[in-house]
């Protein structure tokens, strides 16, 4: 594989034609082939396994809370639940903007299953649980942790 050249991992595959190569070669040949600063490698993990905070008996993503908005959001909605769903609602389509729909989608599902492991884990499922959402006018894929109750009717 060429240094300069962005490599699927089905060229990966191709070019090493050895059945046994993995994701994870795959994993190392791209962080070997492009610089990625430690930095954004730690916060990448912590997207797909963040730390959770419980507050009012409910979950939220640790870097996505904060108490004085979560409490402006409560005075706003009226609703803890609902106050709780948008304060973890992450767009995954404008994280990572060169994204298709079905690729966000494809990420969206992995991102809320391991939120889900995590909050399962360490919390029960009292807290919430994370779901990805597409919707389907605008192609934006989000990912977001709530007591689906309450969001499930507001999302109909």
């Amino acid at each position: 594989m060429h240094n300069d050249q962005l490599f699927s991992l089905i060229d990966f595959k191709k070019a090493n034609n050895d059945p046994a190569t993995s994701g994870i070669d795959y994993v190392q040949a791209v962080y070997a082939t492009t610089p990625l600063h430690f930095d954004f490698l730690l916060h990448y993990a912590q997207l797909i396994s963040p730390s959770i905070e419980v507050f009012d008996n409910r979950a939220f993503i640790g870097e996505l809370f904060d108490a004085n908005r979560y409490l402006d959001l409560i005075k706003t909605t009226q609703d803890m639940d609902r106050a709780q769903y948008w304060m973890n609602l992450l767009e995954i389509t404008g994280l990572f903007d060169n994204l298709t729909t079905e690729q966000a989608i494809a990420l969206a599902q992995i991102i809320s299953q391991c939120w889900n492991s995590n909050l399962l884990t360490k919390h029960g499922d009292s807290c919430g649980e994370a779901r990805y959402i597409c919707d389907a006018d605008s192609g934006e894929v989000f990912v977001t942790i709530a007591r689906w109750s309450l969001a499930d009717a507001e999302e109909q």
